[in-house]
């Protein structure tokens, strides 16, 4: 009998606590969610939106909304050991992917209760592994995983609705502001965005993945960007010619010799330029030729250039580009012929003009590149 009478108590206990009605939010402070990416590392904040609401000068300091440092609304201590939630209701969250950098110390991946004392010089921001506390009532200091001081700056626009924003956005990093009323609250995220990148390249060049020639390609050709993990990344772009379901294409092999390039392996980056020129269009051809210049290797830049022009013909697209090529290599006097044949091959005023400007250069024996 005993257990006939329980059962349905705990099920009714279970539903009561965890099947809660769809209703706004409390005291009308929505929940808002914002998310970015610093390479591939999302970093996403969840935090109620309190407003202003006629409070403007009331909101920050002893005896306001928010009061300076810790307050005594702590649950467990009734001391001043309290911090801001920095938003309203619940806790505001912080989420990272990837283990990251905050203000220039290491913080692990995951999810964080977000909090702030307020001062008027500083403030310093907590990050604390309990994130699913009630606001900052239960904060306790022995669960921080990082804290940070930061500099809070004056708006000169009051902020109605607290918000938080991605104020900043770099290759490698981004700056995180609370902003409510007057006050901004920044605090900067680096990322290892190179080092994450790569180490993601390589779970996914293990598997299925790498049977697709373009996502060889494309892992490659990042590391060959950014001059960085080279010699694996040439692996990843041999196989994207000759793996499982490789490919041998211009554009994989283009990719291939770039790898070759990259570490100063010319003999066989040449090799492979070689087999790709023979499926090269005439815009590829100047594209490597253009690429050549850029090497310093103006010889082999007119070789190429020369062959575009015996194979497509004599067109304008490529006496232009002879032109810069023989400019790089010091010879003017070819550079001027090449210019003025563009010249009369220019479909439009504008590329004329250009032309025009770049002639008067060669004849200067200025180099144009």
């Amino acid at each position: 009998m005993k257990y006939t009478f329980l059962a349905p108590a705990i099920i009714l206990l279970s539903i009561t606590s965890h099947a809660q009605m769809d209703v706004p939010a409390v005291g009308g402070n929505p929940r808002a969610t914002i998310s970015e990416e610093v390479g591939i590392t999302s970093i996403a904040l969840t935090y109620g939106r309190p407003d202003v609401n006629k409070r403007e000068g009331k909101i920050y300091g002893d005896g306001n909304v928010v009061p300076y440092g810790f307050s005594t609304t702590s649950f467990i201590t009734n001391k001043p050991t309290a911090p801001w939630r920095a938003g309203a209701n619940d806790n505001t969250t912080v989420t990272f992917e990837h283990d990251v950098k905050v203000e220039g110390k290491d913080i692990k991946a995951g999810t964080y209760g977000l909090h702030m004392a307020i001062g008027t010089d500083n403030v310093t921001i907590i990050f604390s592994n309990q994130s699913e506390a009630w606001g900052s009532f239960y904060y306790d200091e022995k669960y921080d995983a990082l804290r940070v001081v930061v500099k809070p700056v004056v708006l000169d626009k009051s902020v109605e609705w607290l918000k938080y924003e991605f104020i900043e956005h770099k290759e490698k990093s981004c700056v995180i502001a609370m902003q409510w009323e007057r006050l901004s609250v920044p605090f900067k995220v680096d990322v290892d965005v190179d080092n994450i990148v790569i180490s993601r390249l390589r779970e996914q060049t293990t598997s299925q993945k790498n049977f697709n020639s373009t996502n060889m390609i494309q892992a490659s050709s990042f590391c060959f960007n950014k001059n960085i993990n080279l010699e694996e990344a040439l692996g990843w772009a041999q196989r994207a010619v000759t793996g499982f379901n490789g490919q041998k294409s211009y554009v994989s092999l283009r990719n291939l010799a770039t790898g070759y390039e990259k570490l100063s392996r010319l003999p066989q980056a040449d090799s492979v330029m070689t087999e790709a020129m023979a499926m090269a269009t005439v815009n590829q051809y100047i594209g490597y030729g253009r690429a050549l210049i850029t090497q310093k290797r103006n010889d082999k830049s007119v070789e190429v250039l020369q062959a575009a022009k015996t194979k497509f013909g004599d067109g304008f697209a490529v006496n232009n580009a002879l032109m810069f090529a023989y400019s790089a290599k010091g010879d003017f006097a070819n550079a001027i012929k090449a210019a003025e044949k563009a010249m009369t091959q220019a479909s439009n005023d504008v590329a004329k003009k250009t032309l025009e400007g770049q002639l008067i250069k060669l004849k200067e024996r200025k180099d144009i590149n």
